[in-house]
């Protein structure tokens, strides 16, 4: 009987399991859109490490031509405001990502952690100046 009942358990533990292991897999395809692969087809760290460093660079890149655009609209008050506070940003921007990839100093993976930080940091930055220009025009 003790051996019916254990297997009777272990019965219901195996579909506990196997009805969340479902559920999770109906739920990937939306976690899988919020996690695109940003690197389809990079197969070793090096092309990581290369990919990571063009999305810092595209996201710098944006960062710069919307700053532009806000200094060339700004009176030289809100310049130079402006101007420090975007100096102070880069500084704040590139001591996070030091301290979010000090696990990996030294490593192979550790440039690619590190740009990626530095892109999605920047690519925030980019969004919050957006909304600024957004804003001026409006006015």
């Amino acid at each position: 009987m003790w051996r019916k009942f254990r297997a009777g358990v272990f019965a219901l533990l195996l579909i506990l399991f196997c009805t969340l292991a479902v559920s999770a897999q109906e739920a990937a395809p939306q976690d899988e859109v919020d996690r695109e692969d940003p690197c389809p087809g990079a197969g070793t760290q090096f092309e990581l490490n290369r990919c990571a460093a063009r999305a810092r660079d595209k996201a710098d890149a944006e960062l710069n031509k919307v700053y532009r655009e806000l200094m060339k609209d700004a009176e030289s008050t809100e310049r130079a405001k402006l101007r420090a506070a975007q100096l102070a940003w880069i500084k704040f921007r590139d001591t996070h990502c030091d301290y979010e990839s000090v696990g990996n100093k030294g490593g192979s993976i550790y440039p690619m952690v590190y740009s990626f930080c530095l892109a999605k940091v920047t690519n925030a930055r980019v969004k919050q100046l957006q909304d600024i220009l957004r804003e001026s025009l409006e006015q």
